[in-house]
């Protein structure tokens, strides 16, 4: 293998412009197919998709959360109602007028035509709005006491200062039954403790107002909710100042969370990278004593990661941006390889000797790395699947291109004995396994590791992994005084893929939600159940209401309602309107007959994708209610009964188990390569007996000081097995060579294995110092299995060489070609 890129070598030594040109075009084709990727940001397909979660996941990409934005209008000390009420007129005004981009509508402010508009509605079709009690008091008004009541009640009103807008109402429905039926309006969300005042939803305290604003874009997509986001908190800002003392605002909601992650991932990022990158920068031209280094180090990497992206590019419609996300950072190993050449480089008098040294390490690690990847491939996730290709792709590229261009481009100034020492030196010439102190530690961490390693648990929980600005933590404790905002929510959700067939369903599920409320079973429900219902309830609630009215109960009410008129001066006609609504023949509603009403918002509850139609309803709930709600429900085989935090749960435990696979797979497949090189089992054991004890120590010290993993670090663990892997097989290259030769290489190795974890503990181990608790939980569990990884193969390993090999020649492999 040596000899393969030694030819390669001088043939591109005699013709390096010749080449170098070959290089720059190919890079500019790779820039130029990348460019043209198409990412996708749904989290969601980090989620493995199994038969087994097949259906949940169906339904929970069709299910509309409705992640709105939640503005809080709030009345402060020196302040009035009609101020409360100006600055919603103005906040509203400003969103409406110049931000309809980024929204679709803004909910709690009810103009005076849609509410007219709401209540014609209601009354053009009021059997579809009636419920049994509704008939019952429909039933106690109708007698002729209670006619002469209501009249009388009637005439007072007409003749108030009021009564020239009550006129309309009182002649179309003398009743009130219209009335009645608005009340199922509540079912769509509107909390108790509000009303309606000047338009707006108000507390009934009269000091805040509500308003939901539904953006147009996806909560994970945060590129196009970024530039919503800073305009409506600079709208916020400066009505603030306008009505200092007097109102302010305050916002809460998924997308403005989404938002804040991002932003505080890119500060965090930007942040740490800066250090790190000044801290390599210094220490590698410290090190390879010349300036051109950092670029050199980089042009293998990039090669690789531009490789990767064309070659998913071709393969691909969309890449998951959350694997190449992940994968940005994984790709710290591969200018491990590039670190170990140039320090090989530094340590050897010949080109030839380095490839012989160094070219079979490079090509072992980098298929042992690729292969550990590749093994994502059997995750049944795109996300993972796409970090897998990628990962894989990108060690084997850059390994190779870094063997071909690195000793094209680096010369160092001088070399073997010549070479002035540093402090990496100096570390790489301790002899760690005569340290008879830090062997007994690790001894003893790693027997203490055999009891505490099952100890470490995998955290499900997503939102513990979310970071919130103090203003939205502020915001949310404001908003749970007012509405519970933090009370556990169930989402119950009819599917199928008729729409007569999951209105059915859902008719059956609102019935009986409607009697765990009466129950007090559930603290309270939102439901289209009790406005939207299947061609079949509707066809009853007709024939309910015909039954009613029949045509002797008609006569008799306007028979009652013309006497008791009269004595007030009523016509006889003055409620021909409302005697024709009797007579009316009703017709069940289409979907669309609702949709043409903006304050019913249908969109918010039913969902349509192609032939698949979800109707959700949300379910608010004490914890020790849950098995009893989900019990009524799981049974049906059409409908599916979830809370997102636990959904999340359970998808990601999933993923836990696979990963356990994952691991499994990744290990036997570089023993089986590991065979291949070597062709010796005592070699192969002697490689990977300390990464096994790498793992356990990690795990170990992990259950140790009570850390978990979580879906992002379990996920980085990929990545110290990788590495644990390369540094295992530079310290049994280095020590077979140096036993074959009778020569000092070993310190080379093992230099360029210290710069390796010098340069990923600044890469990933500065992400300690980040806010975001994510990117804070992978620095930890990346600190503990590098410095594990480098541990065990400095001590054990060379131990373990000297037990199976014993110095003898007989035990040494062929020698390379």
């Amino acid at each position: 293998m040596g000899n393969l890129f030694w030819k390669i070598y001088r043939s591109i030594a005699h013709k390096r412009i010749y080449y170098g040109i070959i290089s720059i075009v190919l890079m500019g084709i790779l820039s130029w197919i990348a460019s043209g990727i198409k990412f996708d940001e749904d989290i969601s397909k980090l989620i493995p998709a199994n038969k087994e979660n097949e259906k949940l996941q169906k339904v929970l990409k069709n299910v509309n959360f409705s992640d709105k934005i939640i503005v809080n209008i709030s009345l402060e000390d020196n302040g009035e109602f009609e101020d409360l009420v100006d600055y919603a007129i103005a906040f509203t005004d400003s969103i409406s007028n110049n931000y309809n981009k980024y929204i679709t509508s803004i909910k709690g402010k009810i103009e005076e035509e849609d509410a007219l508009e709401t209540i014609d509605f209601v009354y053009n079709n009021l059997p579809f709005f009636l419920s049994e009690s509704d008939y019952e008091t429909i039933a106690s008004k109708i007698d002729k006491d209670s006619i002469e009541t209501i009249t009388k009640a009637n005439y007072e009103t007409l003749v108030s200062p009021s009564g020239f807008i009550a006129k309309s109402f009182i002649v179309k429905d003398p009743l009130g039954v219209s009335f009645m039926g608005l009340k199922q309006l509540n079912e769509l969300g509107l909390a108790d403790d509000f009303k309606l005042k000047d338009g707006f939803l108000v507390h009934k305290d009269e000091k805040h107002i509500l308003l939901f604003i539904s953006p147009k874009f996806d909560t994970g997509n945060t590129a196009e909710n970024q530039p919503f986001s800073d305009t409506i908190y600079r709208l916020q800002k400066d009505l603030n100042s306008d009505y200092k003392n007097k109102v302010r605002s305050t916002y809460f909601g998924g997308p403005l969370i989404a938002v804040a992650n991002a932003e505080q991932i890119k500060t965090d990022i930007q942040f740490t990278v800066s250090i790190a990158l000044s801290i390599l920068l210094l220490l590698f031209i410290f090190f390879y004593k010349k300036l051109s280094i950092p670029l050199i180090l980089f042009v293998p990497t990039i090669f690789g990661a531009l490789l990767a992206i064309a070659i998913l590019s071709l393969i691909r419609t969309e890449i998951s941006a959350i694997s190449l996300g992940i994968g940005a950072v994984l790709l710290g190993v591969t200018i491990d390889y590039s670190l170990h050449i140039l320090t090989h480089i530094r340590s050897h008098g010949t080109t030839k000797s380095l490839y012989t040294s160094i070219s079979k390490p490079i090509i072992m690690s980098s298929l042992t790395t690729a292969l550990a990847f590749l093994c994502l491939l059997f995750i049944e996730s795109q996300a993972l699947q796409d970090l897998g290709i990628f990962a894989a792709i990108s060690v084997i590229g850059s390994s190779v291109f870094a063997l071909i261009f690195i000793p094209q481009t680096y010369k160092p100034k001088a070399s073997g004995n010549n070479i002035k020492s540093t402090f990496i030196d100096t570390i790489a010439n301790y002899n760690f396994n005569k340290n008879k102190t830090l062997i007994a530690v690790l001894c003893i961490l790693l027997v203490l590791s055999l009891f505490t390693f099952n100890k470490v648990v995998f955290n499900k929980d997503l939102s513990q992994l979310n970071y919130t600005s103090p203003e939205l933590d502020n915001a949310e404790l404001q908003l749970d005084n007012l509405i519970n905002i933090s009370s556990k929510s169930l989402y119950i959700v009819a599917f199928g893929n008729t729409m007569e067939a999951v209105l059915q369903t859902n008719d059956n599920m609102h019935r009986r939600l409607s009697k765990f409320k009466s129950e007090d079973a559930v603290l309270d429900f939102n439901s289209i159940g009790a406005l939207v219902s299947s061609s079949k309830r509707q066809n009853k609630q007709i024939q309910d209401w015909e039954d009613f009215w029949g045509n002797n109960k008609k006569i008799k009410l306007k028979e009652y309602l013309i006497e008791s008129g009269n004595a007030f001066g009523f016509k006889s006609t003055s409620f021909n309107e409302f005697y024709e609504l009797l007579d009316k023949k009703f017709n069940s509603l289409k979907i669309v007959d609702y949709s043409k009403i903006t304050s019913i918002p249908i969109d918010d509850f039913i969902s349509v994708n192609d032939d698949f139609i979800t109707v959700t309803s949300i379910v608010k709930i004490n914890k020790d209610q849950i098995s009893l709600v989900k019990d009524a429900f799981n049974s049906d085989e059409n409908i599916i009964v979830f809370d997102r935090q636990n959904v999340n749960e359970e998808l990601l435990g999933g993923l836990k188990n696979e990963f356990n696979n994952l691991i499994g797979y990744s290990f036997t497949l570089i023993v089986l390569l590991l065979l291949t090189f070597y062709k010796n089992i005592k070699l192969t054991l002697i490689t990977i007996l300390p990464i096994l004890a790498t793992w356990l120590l990690t795990l170990g010290l992990m259950g140790l000081f009570g850390l978990e993993f979580n879906i992002f670090s379990i996920i980085i663990s990929t990545f110290i097995f990788g590495l644990g892997v390369d540094y295992s097989i530079f310290m049994t290259n280095g020590l077979l060579r140096q036993s074959q030769y009778d020569i000092k290489t070993l310190a080379t190795f093992k230099a360029s294995v210290i710069l390796s974890v010098i340069t990923t503990l600044l890469g990933v181990g500065v992400l300690i110092f980040a806010k975001h608790p994510a990117l804070s939980s992978l620095a930890l569990v990346s600190v503990i299995g590098i410095i594990s990884a480098m541990l065990i193969s400095f001590t054990i390993q060379p131990f373990l060489y000297k037990f199976f090999i014993r110095n003898s020649t007989k035990e040494m492999t062929n020698e390379e070609n």
